[in-house]
C-alpha cells in the first residue's frame, strides 16, 4: 500500500512539474491587477444596444437587441441582432497597465451599429495594493510552525492530518472563489479547469487523513503528497499578496487567507511528514521486535 501511494505521489509531482498547470491557477485565465475597469458611456444611446465590462474589466461584453449588425472596431468583429459578444479588449483591460492608487486612465472603443457610429466610453481605476510583507510572513510562519510543533507531539501523525484537511479545505475554497469570479465561461468545466492536479490531492488528503487515523502509516504518506500538491499548486497565486483587485468572489482578505493556509500549511506538512513517517516506521519496528 505505502508503495502504491509513494508512486502515485511520484506520478502527480511529475504532472505538475512538467505541466503548465500552476501558471494558470485562477480560474478562466483572469489574473490580479491593480485595478478596476468599467463603461461610463455609450455615445450616442441607441436603443436595444448594451456595452458592460465584467470580471473587473478583464472582459466587455456586448448585448445587440437593435435590430441591426453592430461591428467592434480594433477586433473587427460583427454582433448580429439578437447576439451577445463577450471578449478581452487591450484598450478596457486593466491587465499590465499601471495605474497609481485613486487615480483613473479612460479608455474609448468605437462601433457601427447599422451605420450609425458609436463610441463606447470606459474608466480605468486605481486601487491599492496591500503589504505583501505581512501576507508572506503568515505563510512562512505556517509552514515552519507545523514541523517544529510535530517533533514535540507523540502523535504528530494527528496534527499532520488535521493540518492536511485545512489546507484541503482552504484550496477548495480558493478554487470555487476563483471559479465563481468567472463570469464568461459555464461554472462546470471553469471549476474543472481551475482545480487541475487538485483532483487528485483533495482525494489523496481525504482519504489519507481517515486512514491516518486509524493509525496506518500509508495514510499519513497519502496526506503528505496530497499537501504537497497543493502547495505546490496554489504558489502561483501568491501575486494576490502584491495585488489589490483578485479574481475571486469574495473579499480580497479571504483571498489572502485561503492562499496562505494551503501554501504554508500545505508545505508544513509535507516538510514533517518524513520525519514522523520516518518515526512512525521506528516505532512499528519496535514493537515488532516485542512480539
Amino acid at each position: 500500500m505505502v508503495r502504491r501511494l509513494a508512486t502515485l505521489a511520484l506520478v502527480a509531482g511529475a504532472i505538475v512539474l512538467g505541466s503548465g498547470a500552476p501558471a494558470s491557477a485562477h480560474a478562466g485565465g483572469l489574473v490580479a491587477t491593480d485595478a478596476r475597469s468599467r463603461v461610463t458611456a455609450i455615445t450616442p444611446e441607441i436603443p436595444g444596444l448594451t456595452v458592460i465590462a465584467i470580471e473587473d474589466g478583464a472582459k466587455l461584453r456586448l448585448t445587440n437587441r437593435t435590430g441591426r449588425p453592430v461591428t467592434i472596431s480594433g477586433i473587427n468583429r460583427t454582433v448580429a441582432p439578437g447576439e451577445t459578444l463577450t471578449w478581452a479588449d487591450s484598450r478596457s483591460t486593466p491587465e499590465n497597465k499601471e495605474i497609481d492608487s485613486g487615480r483613473t486612465a479612460e479608455w474609448e472603443l468605437s462601433l457601427d451599429a447599422g451605420g450609425t457610429a458609436v463610441t463606447v466610453s470606459g474608466v480605468l481605476t486605481g486601487e491599492r495594493p496591500p503589504e505583501p510583507l505581512p501576507w508572506w510572513g503568515l505563510a512562512i510562519v505556517a509552514a515552519v510552525a507545523i514541523p517544529v510543533i510535530a517533533r514535540r507531539l507523540h502523535r504528530a501523525d494527528l496534527l499532520l492530518s488535521a493540518a492536511g484537511l485545512v489546507a484541503m479545505a482552504a484550496s477548495v475554497a480558493h478554487v470555487t472563489g476563483s471559479t465563481l469570479a468567472v463570469e464568461s465561461a459555464p461554472v462546470a468545466g471553469t471549476f474543472l479547469n481551475a482545480a487541475g492536479i487538485n483532483l487528485l490531492s483533495w482525494p489523496l488528503m481525504l482519504g489519507g487523513a481517515w486512514v491516518a487515523l486509524r493509525g496506518r502509516p500509508a495514510g499519513l504518506l497519502a496526506v503528505c503528497a496530497g499537501a504537497a500538491l497543493t502547495a505546490v499548486f496554489v504558489l502561483p497565486d501568491v501575486t494576490s499578496f502584491h495585488r489589490a483587485v483578485l479574481p475571486f468572489a469574495g473579499p480580497a482578505a479571504l483571498e489572502r487567507i485561503l492562499v496562505v493556509l494551503a501554501l504554508g500549511l500545505g508545505a508544513g506538512v509535507a516538510i514533517a511528514g518524513a520525519s514522523v513517517l520516518r518515526t512512525l516506521a521506528q516505532r512499528a519496528a519496535v514493537a515488532e521486535e516485542g512480539v
